[in-house]
C-alpha cells in the first residue's frame, strides 16, 4: 500500500469517527470533552487532507 492509499484509508476512518462523534452530541448541554474529541478528530482529518494535497501537487519535489 502506497502513501496515497494509506492516507485515503486514514481519511475514511477519520470521517467515520467524526460522524460517530457528531451523532453522540446532544442538541443541548454538550459536554466539553466530546467537543474537544471532535475538534481533535477534525484537526487530524485536516492534516491528512494536507498530506494528500501535497502528494497530489508533486509532494514538494524540486529540481529536474
Amino acid at each position: 500500500m502506497d502513501d496515497r492509499e494509506f492516507l485515503k484509508c486514514e481519511l475514511k476512518r477519520l470521517n467515520a469517527m467524526i460522524g460517530e462523534a457528531e451523532a453522540r452530541l446532544g442538541a443541548h448541554s454538550v459536554k466539553p470533552i466530546l467537543m474537544q474529541h471532535l475538534f481533535e478528530l477534525e484537526e487530524e482529518r485536516d492534516a491528512v487532507l494536507q498530506q494528500l494535497s501535497a502528494l497530489s501537487d508533486g509532494g514538494g519535489i524540486t529540481g529536474p
